[in-house]
């Protein structure tokens, strides 16, 4: 079309006549030819008025929904608490640093624990120290302490003192009832002497009675009488020293029962005390352990790779309880997805699976360029904002997550505030302009 007006207007420039120029000036006006440029602009505005029309018709743009939104995780952070009320000695880390698993975080003063833990395992070494003793006592071998620590040397020196005024107090006693069973030993010999020089006499006396009763119609009765009387007499002392030997054997035999039942109530009272000591070291060993399980777990430490989302305490000097929420920790693993706020218009017309335009803050758009995602759900209750009013929460999951910036790759983190479009269709050019006038136009006859 630009072609053929260009055509016409050369043509008409070729032919023109300029002979009425020298005529009269009504005359010059009456026949002076009509100007092209007229012909030409009439023909360029009707052109470029056809060219609105059919941009105005047929052109589209994009109709999108603006939102303000921010990038979290997709999924739950890892609330991060203590397990025992502390004081806040040292914060090492701050909302948006990453952190490798097992990394410190937060020390909580552990001068308290340390204290306990001390006094803990001081007694624990203490009551060990105890059992090898008892262990020495009751199986009558040496006590040894040399592999225990240093600082118990005080309590080292009161168990070796036990040790052998225990097993003092013990052969002293069994040594007296030896000696009472030696001294009952010599008794008994010396009666057991006594015995049979008796039993020697009556031997005499009886040969001698029996002599006597044979010559008894030629000697005195009174001879016979006084022979009997003297065997009778020392078969009385045989019998007597016999019971009495008996007896000494006797009491032999207790005292030895004696000395059996000091040893064995020896034993039992040391069993008994071995029992009730190992039952307290026991009880010892697992206070150890919740006393260093609690140490360990004052050094607040990160559980995982990952980005500090929040840090809900920053002052040092300050107490935390247990349960209390310290950290809020976003696993490195975890995806991140965008979290958007839209107005209560425009909710209607935003369906899942609608494409999105991500503007981040931090990168210029213009310069570093967009993000596409699309949407994946939509909140189906409004909530209050205090700037906004009521709003819709949508959720778009973005299709990348990394901005070339100076040719190095750079990852959005969660925290990034941003700008979402989502496009929810396409209107014609002309439709701006027809439908305010509708609009209020029809407004305008409704009114009274």
């Amino acid at each position: 079309m630009f072609t053929k007006i260009k055509n016409t207007v050369l043509n008409a420039v070729k032919q023109i006549n300029d002979s009425y120029e020298f005529k009269p000036l009504l005359s010059e006006i009456e026949e002076a030819p009509v100007s092209p440029l007229g012909r030409f602009t009439f023909w360029i505005i009707v052109s470029l008025i056809i060219v609105t029309a059919l941009w105005l018709f047929l052109g589209k743009v994009d109709i999108v929904v603006n939102a303000r939104g921010i990038v979290i995780p997709d999924g739950e952070s890892k609330i991060i608490q203590p397990l025992e009320t502390g004081v806040v000695k040292q914060i090492l880390v701050k909302e948006g640093d990453f952190v490798k698993k097992g990394q410190l975080l937060i020390k909580i003063d552990a001068s308290t624990t340390d204290a306990q833990l001390k006094s803990v395992t001081k007694n624990l070494a203490q009551s060990r120290l105890e059992v090898k003793r008892l262990m020495a006592n009751g199986t009558e071998t040496n006590f040894s302490t040399e592999d225990s620590l240093p600082e118990l040397d005080e309590e080292k020196e009161i168990q070796e003192k036990l040790y052998k005024e225990n097993l003092t107090s013990l052969n002293n006693e069994i040594a007296a009832k030896n000696n009472q069973i030696k001294q009952l030993n010599m008794q008994i010999s010396s009666t057991s002497a006594l015995k049979r020089d008796y039993e020697f006499q009556l031997k005499n006396a009886r040969e001698r009675e029996n002599k006597l009763s044979e010559v008894l119609d030629i000697i005195a009765y009174s001879q016979y009488q006084e022979a009997k009387d003297k065997t009778n007499s020392l078969q009385e002392s045989v019998n007597k020293t016999g019971a009495e030997i008996k007896r000494l054997q006797a009491q032999i035999k207790e005292v030895q029962n004696e000395i059996s039942k000091l040893k064995a109530d020896f034993k039992v009272q040391n069993l008994t005390t071995l029992s009730e000591t190992q039952k307290r070291i026991n009880e010892l060993e697992a206070g150890k352990e919740q006393i260093e399980f609690s140490s360990r777990n004052q050094m607040i430490t990160a559980p995982c790779d990952g980005y500090i989302d929040k840090l809900k305490i920053h002052t040092i000097g300050g107490v935390v309880t247990p349960a209390q929420e310290l950290i809020a920790l976003t696993p490195a693993e975890t995806p991140l997805i965008i979290k958007a706020k839209v107005l209560n218009h425009d909710i209607g017309f935003i369906k899942t699976g609608m494409p999105v335009s991500i503007k981040i803050d931090t990168y210029d758009f213009q310069k570093y360029g967009i993000l596409h995602g699309t949407v994946k759900s939509i909140s189906q209750n409004s909530i209050e904002d205090e700037k906004l009013g009521p709003v819709y929460e949508i959720y778009v999951l973005p299709q990348e997550n990394t901005f070339i910036i100076d040719g190095k790759e750079q990852k959005i983190s969660t925290g990034m505030t941003l700008n979402a479009e989502v496009e929810i269709g396409e209107r014609r050019i002309i439709e701006f302009f027809i439908y305010p006038l509708i609009k209020y136009l029809d407004e305008g006859i409704s009114v009274r």
